[in-house]
């Protein structure tokens, strides 16, 4: 199966690799590329669930398609900022013979590859490890049985034990994207976190921010406190049994002292974009000038003190 002529990048990408001219006020660390000629999944927040594969939509980004052998010169040539590439892909029939030739031709660019999958297509990530991808990312995105079925259409019950097995065998090549604000709690949503954690892998976290006003983004405390924990959690600066959290499953203290949390949090890393190395993902979450649920650049001063502020711990 050839690959095709043309393939979907970010916009920001694009402007990037010179394919398209406009101003950005963050560039993209990582090229993000998206292959999907007609995704099976259903997720509930997607715009090309269902197999729409004729929307330039994925997640708040623009898509345009562009050539496909100029893309992989410009990166071979002339990446920038650009430090790893990421393709984006769908739950798609042709995955399993295309993915690799993907793979193979991207290779000899030099820069480290990730790719992300469905949970549909557990079976597939010892195979696209082996071809040459330095890490792989899984859209897990909700937490628990109820927002799974709701939001990824999925059975809980065999997909999470099965992503479960491949962190066992995968941990840290694997990144698993979970999403904030599809209805779980804190409390269920950071067990998960753990339990990713605990097995070696690594957590992207997205927030809920949905483009066309289908549902609302989650309260900025409790995304703060989600953020702290997958970082404190991953440096080692806390413990799972540690933490205390209130009756409606709220994050009301790390098991920290007041001066130990702030110094771990000093740098301000806990709130920059989380996944793959250099991956940053500008605006995915967000909207230039509103409110930013990843950083995709180091905060200033101000931003990290009021990122802190915005945990709204108990005293």
């Amino acid at each position: 199966m050839p690959l095709p002529e043309t393939i979907r990048v970010s916009f920001g990408t694009a402007i990037t690799l010179g394919l398209r001219q406009a101003r950005q006020e963050v560039a993209p660390t990582t090229a993000y590329l998206l292959w999907d000629p007609g995704c099976r999944g259903s997720c509930s927040f997607c715009p090309r669930a269902g197999g729409n594969a004729g929307s330039d939509r994925l997640s708040r980004i623009a898509w345009p398609e562009v050539p496909w052998a100029e893309v992989v010169g410009r990166l071979a040539s002339r990446p920038g900022p650009l430090r790893r590439i990421c393709l984006q892909t769908g739950w798609n029939d042709g995955a399993a013979a295309t993915l690799p030739l993907f793979i193979a031709a991207l290779r000899p660019t030099g820069l480290p590859l990730s790719l992300t999958l469905h949970p549909a297509q557990l079976p597939l990530v010892g195979e696209l490890l082996a071809a040459g991808l330095d890490h792989l990312g899984l859209g897990l995105d909700a937490a628990g049985p109820a927002t799974y079925q709701r939001h990824k259409g999925r059975p809980w019950d065999a997909d999470w034990p099965a992503l479960r097995d491949a962190l066992d065998r995968h941990g840290p090549r694997l990144e698993i994207h979970l999403i904030y604000g599809l209805g779980d709690t804190e409390r269920a949503f950071l067990e998960v976190v753990e339990a990713v954690l605990a097995r070696g892998g690594l957590v992207a976290l997205f927030a809920f921010t949905p483009a066309r006003g289908r549902g609302s983004p989650p309260p900025l405390d409790a995304w703060r406190r989600v953020q702290a924990f997958r970082h404190l959690r991953l440096l080692g600066a806390l413990r799972w049994e540690d933490c205390r959290f209130a009756a409606d499953g709220r994050l009301v203290s790390f098991g920290l002292a007041p001066d130990r949390l702030a110094a771990a949090l000093a740098d301000g890393k806990a709130f920059q974009t989380s996944g793959c190395p250099d991956c940053n993902r500008p605006f995915y979450n967000e909207r230039p000038g509103g409110i930013m649920y990843n950083f995709p650049r180091p905060l200033t001063p101000a931003e990290v003190r009021q990122a802190v502020a915005d945990l709204h711990l108990p005293e």
